[in-house]
């Protein structure tokens, strides 16, 4: 039994508990870790008795080499039509689907289509699944952030007074694939100087200057898995204001590794973050949250916030990324991928968290 057919074995307990006699899922990465498809057009049909996948005739071939836990269809004209004409519903079921990803319109003709099926909104069934990695997602993980830690060692010698974020960014991207990487996990953000003060600026092109911390937040991607690591370093040299705001940011992150383990919530490592920014006196220059679960997208469950009062569970993947961020100054934010265990949490990035100051 592949991975593949554990996952739909476990959603089909999931959806059984939700009194539920199926799902249908639209959502392309869902279907992807349900699946292992990576073409942009496949939907799933997943009941107790059967798991059915759909595509087009585009895809009929990757679809026999990637999808080995389903039934196959290609549909010919529309995938209601083709539902219909395969009789994968009977009279009375209740059926799941997608709330968050499904268009409106396709929820009116599935209504339309079959008025003998309940249509039932779900949320988050199968991204709650999909936080809790399995081995063979740790690995590729792993692998993501490998990559992105030898790309962070290769990018040290180019930052100097003078270079240009765009520049910077686009040897960045072109390195990862160099190493093996699908390419990058997301547009990379290498801020200088006072635009380090904005947590996503894209990268423009200023030049580095004397003085300026340069954020630099970047990963690779590697068999659909999502690395993400900041480090901020100095160009030139840097004064007690760098250290000072440096040192409280590193403070802040490590106590958010020390904290964070399986049945810890959410918010309690985001508060253990906070406040040591908070006690620090730099409150409210941290403008977001502690950090948000990765996978085969940049954002997923869980979130380090707030809000969320939910244990975190053994095998969660997440990141630990607090931040000062000053305006009209700069700004430092480090941030780690911690994989989370029993009764600890491992970071899985080795790139050095010292202060450096490049010449």
């Amino acid at each position: 039994m592949t991975n593949y057919h554990r996952r739909v074995e476990k959603l089909n307990q999931l959806v059984s508990e939700q009194n539920l006699d199926g799902i249908y899922i639209t959502y392309l990465t869902n279907v992807r870790y349900l699946s292992g498809f990576t073409g942009s057009a496949g939907q799933l049909l997943i009941t107790p008795d059967s798991a059915h996948f759909f595509s087009d005739t585009r895809y009929a071939e990757q679809s026999k080499k990637q999808v080995n836990n389903c039934q196959v269809h290609m549909i010919q004209d529309s995938y209601l039509n083709t539902f219909q004409n395969s009789q994968l519903f009977e009279s009375g079921m209740k059926i799941g689907f997608e709330a968050n990803y499904m268009p409106y319109k396709l929820y009116l003709n599935l209504k339309d289509k079959f008025p003998e099926i309940e249509f039932i909104p779900t949320t988050d069934i199968v991204e709650h699944m999909a936080a809790v990695k399995d081995m063979a997602e740790i690995e590729s993980l792993k692998s993501a952030v490998e990559i992105t830690d030898v790309v962070f060692d290769e990018i040290l010698p180019e930052l100097k007074v003078g270079a240009i974020e765009k520049h910077i960014a686009a040897k960045i991207s072109y390195l990862f694939k160099m190493h093996g990487a699908d390419g990058d996990s997301y547009d990379p953000i290498i801020a200088s100087g006072w635009l380090g003060a904005l947590p996503h600026a894209r990268p423009t092109d200023k030049a580095f200057e004397k003085g300026d911390f340069v954020v630099m937040d970047f990963a690779a991607m590697y068999e659909g898995y999502h690395a993400d690591l900041t480090r901020t370093v100095v160009i030139g040299e840097a004064t007690e204001r760098h250290r000072e705001i440096y040192q409280i940011v590193l403070e802040s992150q490590l106590t958010g590794i020390n904290t964070a383990k399986a049945g810890v919530t959410g918010a309690h490592v985001d508060k253990a973050c906070r406040d040591v920014i908070e006690n620090s006196g730099y409150g409210d220059k941290f403008i977001h949250s502690t950090g948000h679960g990765i996978g085969l997208e940049i954002h997923t469950y869980p979130r380090l916030n707030n809000l969320n009062q939910k244990p975190l569970l053994e095998n969660y993947v997440v990141t630990i990324e607090p931040g000062i961020y000053i305006p009209k100054w700069g700004g430092v934010r480090i941030e780690d991928d911690c994989w989370i265990n029993t009764d600890h949490c491992t970071p899985m990035n080795r790139s050095t968290k010292e202060l450096l100051v490049l010449r």
